[in-house]
């Protein structure tokens, strides 16, 4: 029994971990996090993200092994459809920005520390809380998407390994979206780290950042839309 119970904490949890860092996930918290860059913003979208393909998940799970209610294949074929939407229209809306905002290094100090940070023509928010986050819900809703999207392949193992049990299923997929929170979290804290380092040393670099991830995010969504059309 016990041997089952370490089984089913190793199995959820390390797909979990490997399932966050597929490519159209990390694509999608890169590119939102592209259009205003900062770690908290990039940390904060990565946490909303996987707490929005965690919980459909557990609805689904519930549903499927609590109800035997079965989530529609057209549904899961248009939710991957909107994946690859979603990022073809991120990556050609920061291409869009990029052109429409002129981007500049502001210094500036706060008694003997000197401050550096990217500045848009016309931002105004610095100071001020850095205004008010205009993404809002967006990134809990492309984990819903996203959990959508894979939730077959997700939902595939777990009579496998819960052997009909319920709770067993449920207490499957809960550490199976722990290993997502985990990992979505760690490379949100690298992308933001690296988005902060940037921001202080590199004008340059960091521009040709942000449109490396439009570009990518582009190709991406193209690639998705192509398999799941």
């Amino acid at each position: 029994m016990i041997n089952d119970v370490l089984s089913l904490v190793a199995i959820g949890f390390t797909l979990g971990l490997v399932h966050a860092l597929d490519a159209d996930h990390v694509m999608a918290v890169s590119v939102l996090g592209n259009l205003r860059p900062g770690f908290g913003k990039t940390l904060r979208y990565c946490a909303n993200w996987a707490l929005g393909h965690g919980g459909v998940l557990l609805v689904s799970g519930l549903l499927l092994f609590g109800l035997g209610v079965v989530i529609p294949a057209q549904m899961v074929q248009v939710a991957e459809i909107m994946v690859g939407l979603f990022l073809v229209g991120m990556g050609l809306l920061c291409f869009w920005r990029f052109r429409r905002e002129r981007i500049r290094l502001v210094e500036h100090w706060h008694g003997d520390l000197q401050h550096r940070h990217w500045q848009a023509e016309g931002d105004r928010t610095h100071g001020r809380g850095q205004g008010r986050d205009r993404l809002g819900h967006t990134p809990v809703m492309v984990g819903v998407m996203h959990g959508f999207a894979g939730s077959a392949p997700a939902l595939a193992l777990v009579p496998v390994v819960a052997h009909g049990n319920l709770w067993s299923a449920l207490a499957y997929l809960l550490l199976f979206s722990l290993g997502v929170i985990l990992a979505m979290l760690t490379f949100g804290l690298g992308l933001g780290a690296a988005q902060s380092y940037l921001n202080q040393q590199s004008v340059h670099l960091m521009n040709r950042l942000r449109h490396l991830i439009a570009f990518c995010s582009v190709a991406v969504g193209g690639y998705w839309l192509s398999q799941a059309l």
